[in-house]
């Protein structure tokens, strides 16, 4: 446990601010989970919900779909 948690705060320290907009942009490439996202960035659920909903409403990202709890992310047209 202790390891994954190593782990999580490396990859967020790594990742600034515009390194995980960026991240997230080309990950959209295709459709992806919120949990993807979290786990590759390293990130809380409400950290990665909040780079969402910022991305989202600057128009670059929209939720597609939710199956049960989880929520489908994907690009939008004008998503870079």
């Amino acid at each position: 446990m202790q390891r994954a948690a190593l782990e999580r705060r490396r990859r967020r320290e790594t990742f600034g601010p515009k390194e995980r907009r960026r991240y997230v942009l080309s990950a959209l490439e295709r459709p992806r989970t919120q949990a993807e996202l979290r786990d590759a960035l390293g990130m809380s659920n409400s950290g990665i919900l909040h780079l969402l909903r910022r991305l989202e409403r600057d128009g670059l990202v929209r939720p597609a779909e939710r199956v049960a709890w989880t929520r489908v992310w994907e690009k939008t047209r004008n998503g870079g």
